[in-house]
């Protein structure tokens, strides 16, 4: 609570008032000044007994988005007390990577109703942003003295990471056996093949294969193969020493990223980073949003890398690598894996040699690099020595 100019005026001018009724001796100046004083007190006794129990209620709509995506907040401030309350104005506090404009008016509050507000929000920051509490500024009808109260709690709202479109990944399948082939448009689903099996009692006689049993002399019917999806890991660095700013971001980009494309082409996809504080699978397009939640809230670690279950391949994008680093890491993947690597371009040299001579498939970006065209030099197998310009 706090004076506004106004009353700031009113004391000063009351205590000018009391200071020249006592040098010219003129009683009545009292009177005036008692009267400024007195109201002033008033204003402040207006603002303090207000209603007591406001409760708010704050919706976000969606409470998930990509980066950029407007989101409407909804605010509904409840007076559940039994007394009215003034006029007041409203700001709700946003983090400074949310941008927004969070204030109104409220018309005075009568006992036991409520009002709603909404405003719009959006940001392109990734990562769990805290909306609110809620501010509220009583002013006593004179202007003279305010009240900012903190009313409710905070809402989560979650960015997500940036993601690029990577174009298809059929062409680059690979299958449960580790073979590369392209994923057919009913992968999970089953098809009939060639490949015939002897009939065994309970098998339908509409799936008897004719020519099969005319060849082998015996009733042979047709094998329903079920194709495998194809498996990936697809790991982070999130190693303290191994990032700046810029590179983590870029880094959970790719990873949300490479992710996404893999997941809506039908792929297997394990999620880890290098101390497994995310550690997730997903089949298909199941369980994707989860993931880039956790990319999203995900930040850097200072512990060392840890053993990772690499079935078929990994996909490792990191930072700056160092010998070090790169060691760790092939310490802890599974020997023979094939690995694909995105490192940052302050690689040294010597580590890239090292890259090579273990045989892994590398591409190093920089500021101005972008990760779809990173994931294609990736993806053909081209070792890219400099950052794209």
């Amino acid at each position: 609570m706090r004076l506004t100019r106004r009353g700031g005026g009113f004391v000063i001018v009351a205590a000018g008032l009391f200071l020249t009724a006592a040098v010219a001796s003129v009683p009545a100046l009292l009177y005036a000044t008692g009267l400024l004083l007195g109201l002033v007190v008033l204003a402040g006794c207006f603002v303090r007994v207000g209603p007591r129990h406001i409760d708010v209620q704050r919706t976000l709509d969606p409470s998930v988005v990509d980066p950029g995506r407007v989101v409407t907040a909804r605010v509904v401030v409840a007076n559940r007390s039994g007394l009215a309350g003034p006029a007041a104005s409203w700001t709700d506090r946003l983090p400074r990577v949310v941008v927004g404009r969070p204030a109104g008016y409220l018309p005075g509050l009568p006992a036991r109703s409520r009002v709603t507000a909404e405003y719009a929000l959006s940001s392109t920051t990734r990562g769990i942003h805290r909306i609110g509490p809620l501010q509220i500024e009583l002013v006593d009808p004179f202007g003279l003295v305010r009240r900012r109260r903190s009313v409710g709690g905070s809402h989560p709202v979650t960015v997500l990471p940036q993601r690029y479109a990577l174009g298809s990944s059929v062409r680059h399948a690979r299958g449960g056996s580790g073979t590369t082939r392209p994923i057919p448009q009913h992968v999970g689903m089953g098809e009939d093949d060639v490949i015939a099996r002897p009939y065994v009692a309970g098998d339908s006689h509409n799936r008897l294969h004719w020519k099969a049993t005319a060849h082998r002399g015996e009733l042979m019917v047709r094998q329903a193969e079920h194709f495998v999806s194809p498996r990936a890991t697809v790991a982070l660095d999130l190693g303290e020493d191994v990032h700046d700013p810029r590179t983590l971001e870029w880094s959970v980009s790719a990873v949300a990223s490479i992710v996404t494309l893999l997941a809506e082409g039908g792929h297997t996809v394990a999620v880890t980073s290098h101390d497994h504080a995310i550690d997730a699978a997903i089949d298909g397009a199941a369980g994707l949003r989860d993931v880039l939640i956790d990319l999203a809230g995900c930040g850097v670690s200072r512990l060392p890398v840890a053993r990772q279950h690499v079935e078929h391949e990994l996909i490792l994008v990191a930072g700056r690598m160092s010998a070090d680093r790169l060691g760790a890491w092939i310490a802890a993947i599974p020997p023979g894996t094939r690995v694909r690597a995105m490192i940052a371009a302050s690689t040294p040299s010597g580590v890239v040699d090292d890259l090579d001579r273990v045989g892994w498939v590398w591409a190093r970006y920089g500021p101005r690099s972008t990760v779809p065209d990173v994931w294609t030099a990736i993806e053909e197998g081209r070792r890219v020595a400099r950052p794209t310009p």
